[in-house]
């Protein structure tokens, strides 16, 4: 007599749901990362003219109003000595700063960044973006 199960049950993991799962989360961060301007969340304002321009540094200032230098966060007070040792013993030729500057912030602020630019000789350019066609 043979009391063996006949139907046996094959457990095997589905790999294929893994593998589509793998690959839209791939999907979703590649296109949450061409998001993010520098790594911050940036809404630049958007124009038809402009050309691309590459600088020697970036200064971002994001809606909440937070500061960052090449990347890195830093206080607004800190920014213009931070400026000033980047970018001394250099020629004024090349003391070009990017500004990626969200544009819900307040005009003052961009104001206040574009004279502490002109203090220390540098070459102001506003980032902006094109905006989508209809």
């Amino acid at each position: 007599m043979d009391f063996g199960r006949k139907n046996k049950v094959h457990v095997e993991p589905a790999m294929s749901a893994l593998s589509d799962i793998i690959f839209m989360l791939l999907i979703f961060f590649i296109i949450a990362s061409t998001l993010a301007v520098n790594g911050e969340a940036v809404n630049l304002p958007k124009t038809t003219t402009g050309q691309p321009s590459v600088g020697s540094t970036t200064v971002t200032i994001t809606k909440d109003l937070v500061y960052s230098l090449n990347n890195e966060v830093i206080q607004k007070d800190q920014l213009k000595e931070r400026l000033q040792s980047y970018f001394f013993g250099r020629p004024q030729e090349k003391r070009t700063v990017i500004l990626n500057v969200d544009r819900d912030v307040p005009t003052g602020e961009t104001i206040e960044l574009f004279s502490t630019l002109k203090v220390l000789h540098c070459e102001p350019v506003i980032a902006t973006q094109t905006p989508k066609p209809e």
